[in-house]
C-alpha cells in the first residue's frame, strides 16, 4: 500500500505541472524577427523597368502585452528591405525602401502548447525612395492585419507569422517573419 500512497500524489503534481506549462503566460513580452517582404511591383509598369526585385529580407522588433489567455496588444517596428529595378525608360533606377511602426489587438487561440492567433491594427507605413528621376518620400496611416502561431517554450516563443500593409504609393506590402518572444509576466 506504501507504493500506491506515494504514486498518488507525485502523479497529482505532475499533472498539475503539466497544466501549468500548457497555460500561456501573461504579462509583458518582447520579440524580435526576420522578415521577408515583397512588394506589389504590378503598380509599376513593367515597360518602365526590367525585372522588379520586389522582394528582400529585413526585421521586426516588438513590445506587446498579454492580458489574459486570448487578449494582447502589441507595437512593432518593422524594416521591410528594398525593392529595386534598372531603369528601361525612366531616367534614372527603381528603388523603394520601407518601413512601419505598427499597433495591434491581437486575439489567441492557445491549442496545448501552441497559441494561433490573429492581428488587426493601423500601421504608419514610410516609403522612400525613385522612380526614375522622380524621388518620393510618403507616410501614411494604414490599416494591417495579419495571423501566426507559436510554440510556447516556458516563457519564450517561437513564432511564425504573415502580415499585410495596404499602402497607396508602392502597392501591397506581404511580410512572413520567423522570430522569438520572451515573457516577463505570471502564469
Amino acid at each position: 500500500m506504501k507504493p500506491l500512497a506515494i504514486a498518488v500524489p507525485l502523479l497529482l503534481l505532475a499533472a498539475e505541472s503539466s497544466a501549468q506549462m500548457l497555460e500561456p503566460p501573461v504579462g509583458l513580452y518582447v520579440g524580435g524577427a526576420i522578415t521577408q517582404s515583397k512588394v506589389d511591383s504590378g503598380n509599376f509598369s513593367s515597360d518602365d523597368f526590367d525585372d522588379i526585385d520586389d522582394k528582400d529580407h529585413g526585421w521586426k522588433a516588438t513590445l506587446g502585452y498579454r492580458f489574459n489567455r486570448n487578449l494582447g496588444v502589441e507595437g512593432s517596428f518593422i524594416y521591410f528591405g528594398e525593392s529595386t529595378a534598372q531603369s528601361a525608360s525612366m531616367g534614372g533606377p527603381f528603388l523603394a525602401e520601407s518601413r512601419a511602426l505598427t499597433a495591434y489587438a491581437l486575439g489567441f487561440v492557445p491549442l496545448g502548447p501552441v497559441d494561433v492567433f490573429g492581428k488587426i491594427g493601423l500601421g504608419r507605413v514610410d516609403a522612400q525612395g525613385n522612380v526614375g528621376s522622380l524621388e518620393y518620400d510618403e507616410r501614411q496611416n494604414k490599416i494591417a492585419y495579419g495571423i501566426g502561431a507559436q510554440m510556447r517554450l516556458n516563457r519564450f516563443a517561437v513564432r511564425a507569422e504573415y502580415e499585410k500593409f495596404d499602402t497607396d504609393v508602392i502597392g501591397d506590402l506581404d511580410m512572413i517573419s520567423l522570430g522569438l518572444t520572451y515573457t516577463f509576466g505570471s502564469r
